[in-house]
């Protein structure tokens, strides 16, 4: 029997589909654009690579003091929406920003705001999950994001490659600045738009059961 989502299942799958972006982003294009801020500055090939480690080492050791707090302020009623919003909203702020800086280290000040930000909206994201479907459907629902989440981010990730890649061949009239530029709008607008289903829905069992 072919397995059906709730509209609460889909609406919660659909933000892993926004974003795996930010991830996919930070995993490849992301590096090589700091890398290209940290030679324009002097910056040495060990002291990128360290000052890079540092912080997102700092980003995950934040991550681990606020997370729990958080989860617990999360599990008060009508608070869980609104930390879910404000931290995926700083992070696609924070990403967007990232397009408009040239400084090294504003870049990664940025940086560690934004992924920082972007962990915490998972830590209240993976909390809704007991309250968009039933006990039973929790692992089918889970795989889902996961799978859905790679797949769907593939959209804006081949979109932003395009651009770098047409950029560096010189098809691309504009700077590596612009283009990374474009590339951060698009990821945090993608990322946007697959949150905000998720937070116009209710979280609640009702209708948990698929159809």
């Amino acid at each position: 029997m072919k397995f059906k989502m709730t509209p609460q299942e889909k609406k919660w799958v659909l933000y892993d589909v926004g974003n795996s972006a930010f991830t996919m982003l930070v995993a490849t294009l992301l590096p090589i654009y700091f890398h290209v801020l940290a030679a324009n500055a002097g910056i040495s090939e060990t002291d990128y690579l360290a000052y890079w480690g540092y912080t997102t080492s700092a980003a995950t050791i934040i991550v681990a003091i606020l997370g729990p707090t958080l989860g617990t302020a999360s599990d008060i009623k009508g608070v869980k929406k609104i930390i879910f919003m404000a931290s995926m909203f700083i992070g696609a702020i924070g990403c967007i920003a990232l397009g408009f800086i040239q400084s090294w280290l504003w870049f990664l000040i940025l940086f560690a705001i934004a992924k920082i930000a972007y962990q915490l909206s998972l830590v209240v994201y993976d909390s809704m999950l007991t309250d968009i479907t039933s006990d039973e459907r929790m692992d089918e629902i889970s795989a889902q994001g996961y799978a859905w989440g790679y797949i769907g981010s593939c959209v804006p990730f081949i979109i932003c490659i395009a651009v770098y890649a047409l950029q560096t061949m010189g098809i691309l009239p504009i700077s590596l600045a612009a283009a990374m530029a474009i590339d951060f709008v698009i990821t945090a607008v993608w990322w946007v738009a697959m949150a905000l289903p998720l937070q116009a829905g209710s979280l609640c069992r009702k209708d948990r059961q698929a159809r």
